[in-house]
């Protein structure tokens, strides 16, 4: 079916693609989440002219701009990642920080029908994984607390996707940070969790481990 110009749908497009064009220094700042984002919707046509113009002529957008490797080095600020799934950050800060391993269902069960019982929600887990990385970091007293870990919630909310391209949007979420981290600027705190789970669930679990490493060589290679 044809999208009308006058659409709700369609005035959202052109008001971020304006936004985007018209402020891009100021969007800048975002970081290299920004890249994520733009790539779940990289189909529409206004925002393949807008990749276009990032990988080919960046100076379109900005004449300091220099490319993807520039906004890729840009390390995304916690109030972003957080502004993505509010108000369920509360939620998984409770999860992370006060719930012990072992007694953990239940209250994965009462997030599972609060927040991601429906198929929209789906989408959700990529940006519930880029929070646990980048925003939940325990202290050294909590990793050695008996609390649920971060791995732990992460391999939940993986093992959770039934949607293939949310599966494989939730994994670049996990892995993200590796693609230009930089020992300098990032923090080993967001690189920690995918090693774990992968090395938690390599015993009970083989397969997750093994679609991990698969999906991080094919990244990188791409």
């Amino acid at each position: 079916m044809q999208i009308l110009s006058s659409s709700p749908w369609k005035r959202n497009v052109n008001f971020v693609v304006s936004l985007i064009r018209d402020r891009f220094t100021d969007v800048l700042v975002i970081g290299r989440d920004l890249v994520r984002l733009l790539q779940n919707i990289s189909r529409i046509p206004e925002i393949e002219e807008l990749w276009h113009d990032i990988l080919y002529n960046p100076t379109n957008l900005s004449p300091t701009f220099t490319g993807l490797v520039q906004v890729m080095n840009m390390r995304t600020s916690r109030r972003f990642l957080q502004s993505r799934i509010t108000p369920t950050w509360k939620e998984l800060v409770f999860l992370t920080s006060q719930v012990r391993f072992g007694s953990h269902k239940r209250y994965q069960d009462w997030f599972q029908r609060t927040y991601l019982a429906t198929m929209e929600s789906q989408t959700l887990r990529c940006d519930l994984i880029r929070f646990i990385v980048g925003v939940i970091h325990p202290t050294n007293e909590l990793l050695c607390s008996d609390i649920i870990p971060r791995w732990a919630v992460i391999g939940w909310l993986l093992t959770t996707c039934t949607n293939q391209v949310a599966a494989s949007n939730a994994k670049l979420a996990l892995f993200y940070d590796w693609l230009f981290y930089d020992v300098e600027k990032d923090n080993i705190m967001n690189i920690e969790p995918a090693i774990l789970v992968m090395h938690h669930s390599m015993r009970p679990h083989p397969a997750i481990t093994a679609t991990l490493l698969d999906f991080l060589c094919r990244v990188i290679h791409n």
